[in-house]
C-alpha cells in the first residue's frame, strides 16, 4: 500500500489516476484489518437506536430512547445540534433528506408517528406530524431519484410514501400474510424493514413478521391518500381504498428450510429483522435465531443460460477488407493500420472511464459468481457466528463496491464478512451488551458508525498501525454464539405465544378471582398442546388461581 501511496503522489504507475487509486486501495482488505475504535460520540441519555450519515458525509444523525435527535460532527466528537423530536416513545430511525443542506430531518418511532424537523439558520429545530401507523413504526427509506421523497414501514404492515413538496402522505399497500387457516382471512404482516432499490428506484423491499423478503414495485401498487388532514367522511374512504390497496410482491424470497408447506404452514417459526438492498441489486436479510442470507438479483437466477451476456461479434479481415484485389497479407496489414487511431482512442477512454469499468467488472465478477454457487434457487452465500436473538439487528453492506456484509450481535460485538465467499474478515467489541445499528459512511471505503443498549456512539476507522484479521478468539466466540442461538431456537419453540383470546379469557378468571369449573376445560385443552409450566408463570403473573391438576 505504502509503494502505491508514493506512486500516487509521484503521478507514475499505471494506477496513479485518482479513481483507479481510490478503486484499488479503497477495496483493500488491508483496511478493513486495520479497523479500530476512533471516537465515541457520548450525549444521549438512552439506547441509541438510529445512526445515519448525511448524504455529504459531513453529519452524522442519532435518535434514542431519550426521545432526542442530536447531530454529530463526527470527525471532532462535537454535538453540532440536539432537538426534542416530538415523539412521546423511543425514537427508531432519524434520516437526513438529500439536498435539503441538512436542514430536514425525518423521524419515526415506537409511538407510531412519522415526524419531520426543519432546521433554520439559528439551529432551532421545529417539528411536525406527517403521518401515523396503528403500531409501532421502525424504518424509513429514502427514495434514491427523489431527494424529497421518502417512505415508512411499521407493525400495522403499511407503507407510506411521502412527498415533502405538497406535505402529503399516500398509503401505497398493507403487506399481508395468510393465515393458516382455509377460510381465516389475510391479516397485516408486522415490518421491521424497509429499504429502496438503488438500481431499480421504483422498487422497495420489505421484512418483519415471517421468513419472506418481499420486493414490491411501486408503479403497480394501488394508491389510497391518507393524508393526515382529511375529514371524517373522507377518512372513511381512504380506509376502504386502503384496504384495497394490497398489492402482489414481484419477488418473495426465503431459503428453502424457511418457505410454507403447501398448506401454507412455517417450516420454521423465524421472522427477518433487518433487510437491504446493494448498489448491484442483491438483497441481504437477517434472521432472529439463524443465518444472514444474500439473495440474488432480480433476473439473475431465471433461465441462467440466457442471463450470460453474448459472446462479443468476432469480424474476419477479409469481411472488414474494403477491397477485393489485395492478398492476405495486405489486408491483414491494412487493416492493423486503420484500426491503430480506433484502438489508442479506445485505450484513452478506457483509462479516462477506469472506476465505471472496475464497477462493472465487478458486477460482471458477482454475476458469474451467483451462477456457479448459488445455495439454492435465490440465496447466493450466507453468513454466520453472530447473534441475533434478543432485539432487532440490523444489516448493511460496507465498501466501495458493497463487497462486505457487516452486522451487529447480542454478544456485543461486530461482525465484517466478505460479501462474495462468506469469510468473517474483521470483528469489533461495539458494546458490552447488544450491537443493533450499523452506518457505513457514504463514500469513505472503512469508516463505520455503530451504536446499541450503550448510550453512546462509536466511530470505526482503519487507522491502526497493524492489520489484526480476526483470530482463535473469533473462532471461539462464533462457536459458542452458534450454540447458544440453537438453545434460543429450541427455547423459543417450547415457548408459548399469548394470543387475544388467551389474555382475554386470563383477565375473565382474574376478575372472578377462582378459575369457575366451565374454564377448566378450555385451559386443560390448552396445556395438553404446549407446555402447561409456562401457562402456570403466565397464571401467576395475572395473580389468577390455578386449577388442581391442571399443570401435571
Amino acid at each position: 500500500m505504502f509503494r502505491g501511496v508514493l506512486e500516487r503522489q509521484a503521478g507514475v504507475g499505471s494506477g496513479s489516476g485518482p479513481s483507479a487509486f481510490n478503486q484499488h486501495f479503497g477495496r483493500s482488505l488491508d483496511l478493513i484489518h486495520r479497523l479500530q475504535l476512533d471516537r465515541k460520540l457520548d450525549r444521549h441519555e438512552g439506547c441509541v437506536n438510529t445512526v445515519a450519515f448525511t448524504q455529504d458525509g459531513e453529519r452524522l444523525v442519532s435518535g434514542s430512547d431519550d426521545l432526542y435527535v442530536n447531530v454529530w460532527n463526527w470527525q471532532t466528537g462535537e454535538t453540532a445540534l440536539s432537538f426534542h423530536s416530538g415523539h412521546r416513545n423511543n425514537v427508531f430511525q432519524a434520516k437526513t433528506l438529500p439536498e435539503s443542506a441538512n436542514k430536514t430531518i425525518v423521524t419515526c418511532a415506537a409511538d407510531g408517528q412519522v415526524r419531520a424537523a426543519f432546521i433554520s439558520e439559528d439551529g432551532h429545530a421545529e417539528t411536525k406530524k406527517l403521518a401515523k401507523h396503528s403500531g409501532r413504526a421502525h424504518k424509513l427509506a429514502l427514495e434514491p431519484d427523489q431527494p424529497n421523497c421518502f417512505l415508512s414501514s411499521g407493525e400495522d404492515g403499511a407503507v407510506i410514501s411521502f412527498d415533502m413538496r405538497s406535505k402529503k402522505s399516500v398509503k401505497l399497500l398493507v403487506c399481508k400474510t395468510q393465515s393458516r387457516q382455509a377460510d381465516a382471512a389475510a391479516r397485516p404482516l408486522s415490518l421491521n424493514s424497509i429499504h429502496c432499490n438503488p438500481c431499480r428506484p421504483w422498487q422497495f423491499t420489505v421484512a418483519g413478521g415471517d421468513a419472506y423478503v418481499r420486493v414490491y414495485d411501486r408503479r403497480k401498487a394501488e394508491a389510497a391518500s391518507c393524508s393526515g388532514e382529511e375529514e371524517q367522511g373522507d377518512a372513511a374512504a381512504s380506509t376502504r381504498s386502503f384496504a384495497a390497496a394490497l398489492a402482489t410482491p414481484v419477488r418473495k424470497l426465503a431459503p428453502k428450510h424457511m418457505q410454507n408447506d403447501e398448506a401454507g404452514n412455517a417450516a420454521r417459526h423465524a421472522h427477518v429483522t433487518c433487510a437491504n438492498f446493494s448498489r448491484q441489486g442483491e438483497i441481504v436479510a437477517t434472521y432472529n435465531d439463524e443465518k444472514i442470507y444474500l439473495f440474488a438479483p432480480e433476473g439473475s437466477t431465471q433461465d441462467r443460460s440466457r442471463s450470460r451476456p453474448p459472446p462479443a461479434p468476432v469480424t474476419s479481415p477479409a469481411k472488414r477488407a474494403k477491397t477485393g484485389n489485395l492478398d492476405e497479407e495486405e489486408q491483414e496489414e491494412q487493416l492493423r493500420e486503420a484500426d491503430e487511431p480506433r484502438r489508442e482512442e479506445h485505450q484513452t477512454q478506457q483509462a479516462e472511464a477506469d472506476e465505471m469499468a472496475a464497477e462493472r467488472s465487478s458486477t460482471s465478477a458477482a454475476m458469474e459468481h451467483w451462477r456457479s454457487s448459488l445455495i439454492d434457487d435465490e440465496v447466493i452465500q450466507s453468513y454466520s457466528g453472530h447473534l441475533n436473538s434478543d432485539t432487532v439487528k440490523g444489516v448493511s453492506f460496507m465498501g466501495l463496491a458493497d463487497e462486505y456484509v457487516v452486522s451487529g450481535s447480542d454478544c456485543g460485538h461486530v461482525y465484517i464478512w466478505s460479501k462474495h465467499d462468506g469469510r468473517l474478515q474483521k470483528l469489533l467489541k461495539g458494546d458490552r451488551n447488544v450491537v443493533n445499528c450499523l452506518e457505513p459512511h457514504p463514500y469513505l471505503p472503512a469508516t463505520l458508525a455503530t451504536s446499541g443498549i450503550e448510550h453512546d456512539v462509536k466511530i470505526w476507522t482503519p487507522t491502526a498501525e497493524q492489520a489484526r484479521p480476526p483470530g482463535r478468539e473469533a473462532e471461539e466466540l462464533m462457536a459458542r454464539n452458534t450454540s447458544q442461538g440453537a438453545r434460543d431456537s429450541r427455547v423459543r419453540v417450547n415457548q408459548v405465544m399469548l394470543t387475544p383470546q388467551i389474555i382475554a379469557q386470563l383477565m375473565r378468571m382474574q376478575a372472578m378471582h377462582r378459575a369457575p369449573r366451565s374454564f377448566c376445560l378450555p385451559l386443560q385443552q390448552i396445556a395438553c398442546k404446549t407446555k402447561a409450566a409456562w401457562y402456570h408463570l403466565y397464571l401467576m403473573h395475572w395473580h389468577v388461581q390455578l386449577p388442581r391438576g391442571l399443570c401435571r
